[in-house]
C-alpha cells in the first residue's frame, strides 16, 4: 500500500506539468494551424498538432495503466515512462485525412484541453494532503516555539465555531491537532491511492478503449 501510494503521488504531482504542456501545445497548434489552412501551411501543422496530442494522451494512458495493473496484482506497478515525440512524416492530405478520420485525434485534443484543470486538482490534493498531515503532526512543537519565542498563540480559536474545544487550553488543542494529523497520516496512503484511481478513471474515460500501448493510430499509412 505504501509503494502504491508513492507511485500514485508521483502521478498526481506530474499531472499538472503534463497538463500545462498538453494545453499549450493544443491551443498553440490549433490557433496557428487553423488560420493558416487557407495558405496550406496550416495543414501539416494541424496534422502535427493532432499527432502530438494523441501521443501525449496515449503516453499518460500507459502510465496510469501500468500503475492500475500493478494494483490489480496486489503490487505497485512502476509507472511507465512517457513516450518520446512521434516521428512525424507529412505525406500530403492523406496524412491529415487519416488523422481526421480517427476518433482518437479528437480525444487527444479533448485530453489536452481538460488535462490542465484535472492536473491542477490532482496536483493540489497531492500537495496539500501530506502537507496538512505533517503540519498538524508538528503542532505541539510549533505551539511551544511560537509561545516561548514570539509570545504568540498559534491555536487561538473562535469559541462560537469551535464550541466543543472551548474548555481546552492552547497546548491541549495543539495535541488534539497532533492526533488529527496522525490519523490523517495513517489514512494518507488510502487517500492517495483513491485519488490515483480517480485520475486513472479520468484518463481511461477521455482516451477510450481504443488507445493501445503500441500507438499504432499515430503511424502514418503509406499508400
Amino acid at each position: 500500500m505504501i509503494r502504491q501510494s508513492i507511485y500514485a503521488w508521483k502521478i498526481l504531482m506530474l499531472s499538472l506539468p503534463k497538463g500545462i504542456i498538453a494545453f499549450v501545445i493544443a491551443v498553440t497548434g490549433l490557433s496557428a494551424s487553423l488560420p493558416l489552412i487557407i495558405v496550406w501551411v496550416g495543414l501539416p501543422l494541424l496534422a502535427l498538432t493532432l499527432a502530438w496530442c494523441r501521443r501525449m494522451m496515449s503516453g499518460e494512458h500507459k502510465v496510469v495503466e501500468a500503475w492500475s495493473s500493478g494494483n490489480s496484482r496486489g503490487g505497485a506497478g512502476q509507472p511507465a515512462a512517457a513516450d518520446h515525440a512521434p516521428a512525424f512524416h507529412w505525406e500530403g492530405l492523406r496524412t491529415l485525412g487519416h488523422q481526421l478520420r480517427e476518433r482518437e485525434s479528437y480525444r487527444g485534443i479533448l485530453y489536452s484541453l481538460l488535462q490542465l484543470p484535472a492536473g491542477i486538482l490532482g496536483f493540489t490534493l497531492a500537495l496539500v494532503l501530506p502537507t496538512v498531515a505533517f503540519s498538524a503532526l508538528l503542532s505541539p512543537l510549533a505551539q511551544r516555539i511560537s509561545a516561548s519565542i514570539f509570545s504568540y498563540d498559534l491555536n487561538m480559536l473562535d469559541p462560537e465555531f469551535f464550541f466543543f474545544l472551548s474548555g481546552t487550553t492552547s497546548d491541549e488543542r495543539s495535541w488534539i491537532l497532533c492526533g488529527t494529523g496522525f490519523v490523517l497520516l495513517l489514512i494518507l496512503p488510502l487517500l492517495l491511492v483513491g485519488l490515483g484511481r480517480l485520475y486513472a478513471a479520468w484518463i481511461s474515460a477521455v482516451s477510450g478503449t481504443h488507445v493501445n500501448s503500441s500507438n499504432t493510430p499515430l503511424e502514418v499509412i503509406h499508400t
